[in-house]
C-alpha cells in the first residue's frame, strides 16, 4: 500500500478538528485556555441545560481565552428541538418490574397513587404511545415497557433497573413527535444565539429539509448570520439526509440518539452513510457521543475508546465532538489532550490510500474546484504548506473536502468567516480582522497570512510554502511556490 510521502509531516494542525461541550467541568477561563492549547477548535453550549447567564459567562471566557492566545475558535449553540425531557423530578432509583407512570408535568401529583411518576414537558408524547411500546430513558440506560396508554399518561413496567436522573430525554424507538419543529423556547434560544453572535446553531432532531429552511427563514427575519448544523439522529433525519445536507452548513452524526432508534450494531453503518452524504454535498460532518466516554470518570481513555477514535479518524470525518467528557467529566483538559494525541497518532500512521479512495468519491467540475484539487496535489508532492487568502470563505469547503495531507493555513479579513472554518478538516484559520479590511487586495492578503505565520514561528527557514488565492469574479487563480528564507 502506498504510504504518505515522507516529506510531509502530519501534525496536530491537520486532520479532524476537536470540538468540546462546555459545562460545570469547564466553567473557568483557565480550563478553557488549556483546552485551546491542547488543540480544541470549537466549543458547544447545550441549551437543554443551564441559563442564559451561565452560557454568557462561558462565551465570555471562550472569547477572552482565544483572544489572549491569538487563536480562532467557534462557539456552537445546541437547540433542544422537538424532544421530550423529564422535568421537576429528583433522581429516582428503579428496580426490575417497578411500575412507573409517565405523565405531563402538570398532572404529576394526580398520578402518584399509581406508582413512581416521571413528569415530562411535552403532551404530544401521549399521542404516539401505545401498549407494547418501548420507552428509553437518557441514552438508553433505563428501559420501560408501556402496559397502558391514555391521552395524558402511560403506565409502564421497568424492564431493567437503573437511576432516572432529572432533565434527561425520553425516546420511543421508531417514533417521532407529531409537533412543530421549534417550540417557543427554542425560538427564544435562537434569538439568544443571535444576540451573542455565535458561530453555529446545532439543530436537534431534524426530520426533513423543511425544518432547516424554517430556521433559515427565522434567521433572515432576525437579520442573523449564523451557520446551521443539522443533527442526524432520528429515522426521519436519516431518511431525508440527502435533502437536509443540501440546505445545511454541516451535518452531525448524533450516535447516542441513533443508538436508541436503531439497533446499536448498525450505528457504524449509519455513521458511514451520513459521512458519504456529507462528502457528496460538500458539507463538513461531525461525529458525537461516546468518543472518549471512559474519561468521564478516568484520567486515561479505555483501550476500546482509543480504538474507536482511531476508526473515526480513518473514516475521515471533519470533526469529533466530546460531550459529557468535558461538560461534566472529571478530567476535561485531559480528555482534550488525549483526543489530540490519539488523532495525531492515527494520522501519522494512516495510509495514503484511504485518502485516495475518499477523494475518488468527489466530483470536481468547475474551474475553481479543479484549482483547489490541483493546489492540494501540488503542495503534497512538494511537501509544502498551503497558504491561502479568502475574502468570501468560498475556498474553505473546496480545500477541506479533499482531506489535505499537508498543512493548510487560510486567512481572511473576516473573523466570522474564520470561525466558520474551525469545524473543517485540515484547515487552520488565521484571523487578520484587526489588520485588514474587506477591500484589501488578494496579493496583500496572502502576504499578511505568510507574515503572521512567520512571526508565530509556524513556518521556518527552509520550509516550502505554496501561496495561493482565487478571484472567482474574474476567474483568476494564482499559485506561487517559495522556499522560506
Amino acid at each position: 500500500m502506498q504510504s504518505t510521502p515522507s516529506s510531509i509531516k502530519l501534525t496536530q494542525s491537520m486532520g479532524p478538528k476537536i470540538l468540546v461541550t462546555l459545562g460545570p467541568s469547564t466553567s473557568s477561563i483557565d480550563v478553557i485556555r488549556e483546552m485551546i492549547k491542547q488543540g480544541v477548535s470549537g466549543f458547544r453550549l447545550n441549551f437543554a441545560f443551564g441559563t442564559p447567564e451561565t452560557w454568557s459567562s462561558y462565551i465570555k471566557y471562550v472569547r477572552e481565552a482565544s483572544s489572549a492566545l491569538d487563536t480562532v475558535v467557534s462557539i456552537i449553540g445546541d437547540i433542544p428541538g422537538p424532544q421530550v425531557r423529564t422535568t421537576g423530578v429528583e433522581s429516582i432509583s428503579l428496580s426490575k418490574d417497578d411500575i412507573v407512570v409517565v405523565t405531563y408535568v402538570d398532572l404529576a401529583d394526580e398520578y402518584k397513587r399509581l406508582g413512581k411518576v416521571i413528569p415530562v414537558d411535552r403532551r404530544e408524547l401521549f399521542e404516539i404511545l401505545q401498549p407494547g411500546d418501548t420507552i428509553l430513558y437518557g441514552d438508553g440506560e433505563v428501559e420501560l415497557r408501556v402496559i397502558e396508554a391514555s391521552v395524558d399518561h402511560a403506565k409502564c413496567i421497568t424492564v431493567n433497573p437503573g437511576v432516572l436522573k432529572p432533565g434527561r430525554k425520553i425516546v420511543v424507538p421508531g417514533k417521532e413527535l407529531p409537533t412543530s419543529f421549534l417550540s417557543t423556547r427554542d425560538i427564544e434560544l435562537i434569538k439568544y444565539a443571535c444576540s451573542e453572535d455565535l458561530t453555529y446553531i446545532a439543530l436537534s432532531y431534524v426530520r426533513s429539509e423543511k425544518d432547516v429552511l424554517f430556521v433559515r427563514d427565522l434567521l433572515r427575519q432576525f437579520k442573523c448570520n449564523i451557520g446551521l448544523i443539522s443533527k442526524i439522529e432520528t429515522p426521519g433525519g436519516l431518511r431525508n439526509a440527502e435533502k437536509i445536507a443540501e440546505v445545511s452548513d454541516a451535518l452531525l452524526v448524533a450516535r447516542g440518539d441513533l443508538g436508541v432508534h436503531f439497533p446499536i450494531e448498525s450505528i457504524p453503518l449509519l455513521q458511514d452513510r451520513v459521512v458519504q452524504v456529507a462528502v457528496k454535498h460538500g458539507v463538513p460532518v461531525i461525529v458525537a457521543t461516546d468518543v472518549l466516554e471512559s474519561m468521564i470518570e478516568s484520567n486515561r481513555p479505555s483501550r476500546s475508546d482509543v480504538v474507536g477514535l482511531y476508526n473515526i479518524v480513518y473514516s475521515l470525518v471533519d470533526a469529533v465532538l466530546l460531550t459529557n467528557e468535558t461538560s461534566i467529566g472529571k478530567y476535561p483538559v485531559e480528555a482534550a489532550k488525549w483526543a489530540r494525541v490519539i488523532i495525531s497518532t492515527a494520522l501519522s500512521n494512516m495510509q495514503h490510500v484511504l485518502v485516495e479512495e475518499f477523494r475518488r468519491k468527489i466530483s470536481s467540475e468547475s474551474l475553481i474546484e479543479k484549482y483547489a484539487q490541483g493546489l492540494i496535489h501540488l503542495a503534497e508532492s512538494l511537501g509544502g504548506a498551503i497558504i491561502v487568502y479568502s475574502k468570501t470563505g468560498r475556498m474553505v469547503p473546496l480545500l477541506s473536502r479533499h482531506r489535505p495531507l499537508t498543512p493548510v493555513y487560510i486567512g481572511s479579513w473576516s473573523r466570522k468567516l474564520m470561525e466558520r472554518a474551525t469545524i473543517y478538516y485540515g484547515l487552520n484559520p488565521v484571523d487578520l480582522s484587526s489588520k485588514l479590511s474587506e477591500t484589501v487586495d488578494y496579493e496583500r492578503g496572502v502576504e499578511e497570512v505568510y507574515s503572521k505565520l512567520r512571526d508565530l514561528g509556524v513556518i521556518k527557514i527552509g520550509d516550502i510554502v505554496v501561496k495561493s488565492y482565487s478571484k472567482p469574479v474574474v476567474n483568476q487563480h494564482e499559485i506561487r511556490v517559495e522556499v522560506v528564507v
